[in-house]
């Protein structure tokens, strides 16, 4: 389902909101990372029944987020995503006992990004993030744990978007089973997009096609870019470069849920830019909303194909609305619908 508008609430003044330090990372296994430099987290408090208030810090100078803004001054989504992704994780771990070993599955996400009227202001420093987050059980048995979250994000001390989340924590045995089944493939909704057992690194993908510029989706940037020309109008090479610090922090032995995020999010840049004439290089794309469903693993080393339909409705303040696809070797990887707003094109490019 698309989220149309902008209803998250502040949280609450009614009660007294608990200290939290900014002065240093959680522990990167709570949160998944390898690189101390990827940890957003710093702390977290239980406010509530399965209630909980987390603290982050967005640096300046993140090496795949740069200042942590979108072309038109919101919160980067893809920064929102990570830190409640992170979050999810962390909670899973302190607070509900899952063990550190098991894999965790993102099953759905959706997100929603503060009007661009309200932009964060310039910082030289890092931004204080505080994140209010609502927990919902699922599932909890000995090999699998179920979850899903809302998540309200404050940032310098307004509100700039929410995300929800679900996922799956599962013991090695169950991955195994689901990963890497002894005949067939892992379809339709099954549990995927886990964080495996490490995994020996493998090469970037080969490319015949030509990468597009990162500066078209705001990236500085060329292993911030995707995508690479398709064979088709609408129709693009998922680029996979393993040795990317971000997507590829730890070894991974499937497509990352989080480069199909961005992936899908760079298509209908460009999918909206065909729609409207706007010449990719001079493009001003804002990302307002997003829903996306993981529904089987994609293979490192077979293409990915990334697709996406602009939707033929009347356009509200220049919104346009694309549903993207992930398709690998005939099955549906991903799929999302995304609403985004292109500005008034300038000279210079996107920045």
């Amino acid at each position: 389902m698309v989220i149309n508008s902008f209803a998250v609430q502040e949280p609450s003044n009614g009660c007294e909101q608990p200290t939290l330090t900014f002065d240093r990372g959680v522990p990167r296994t709570l949160v998944h990372k390898t690189a101390v430099s990827e940890v957003l987290l710093t702390d977290a408090v239980r406010t509530g029944v399965d209630r909980y208030t987390v603290a982050a810090q967005w640096p300046h100078h993140h090496v795949l987020f740069d200042s942590g803004l979108s072309p038109s001054g919101t919160a980067d989504p893809l920064l929102l995503v990570e830190t409640v992704r992170q979050a999810g994780i962390y909670l899973s771990h302190v607070y509900y006992n899952v063990p550190r070993n098991h894999p965790f599955v993102l099953t759905s996400l959706d997100c929603e990004v503060g009007p661009s009227a309200t932009p964060l202001s310039a910082s030289n420093g890092p931004h204080s993030v505080l994140v209010d987050i609502v927990c919902r059980l699922d599932a909890d048995a000995a090999d699998r744990f179920g979850m899903s979250l809302d998540a309200v994000l404050v940032v310098d001390g307004r509100v700039v978007g929410r995300v929800g989340l679900c996922w799956q924590a599962l013991s090695p045995e169950r991955y195994e089973r689901i990963r890497f089944p002894r005949t067939g493939q892992v379809a339709g909704h099954a549990e995927p997009q886990p964080q495996p057992q490490p995994q020996p690194p493998t090469q970037p993908q080969a490319l015949a096609a030509p990468l597009l510029p990162a500066q078209v989706f705001g990236r500085f940037y060329e292993r911030d870019a995707m995508l690479a020309s398709g064979a088709v109008p609408e129709s693009w090479q998922l680029r996979l470069d393993t040795a990317h610090p971000v997507y590829f922090d730890h070894a991974c032995d499937h497509v990352p849920g989080m480069s199909l995020i961005e992936a899908f999010s760079q298509a209908a840049t460009l999918s909206s830019a065909r729609a409207t004439g706007v010449d990719p290089a001079l493009l001003r794309w804002s990302l307002e909303s997003s829903a996306v469903s993981f529904l089987s693993f994609g293979e490192l080393d077979v293409p990915v194909t990334v697709t996406a339909d602009h939707v033929a409705e009347p356009s509200e303040a220049g919104r346009h609305t694309v549903r993207v696809a992930a398709e690998q070797d005939g099955r549906l990887l991903a799929v999302a619908a995304l609403i985004g707003v292109i500005a008034a094109p300038t000279v210079g490019g996107a920045q």
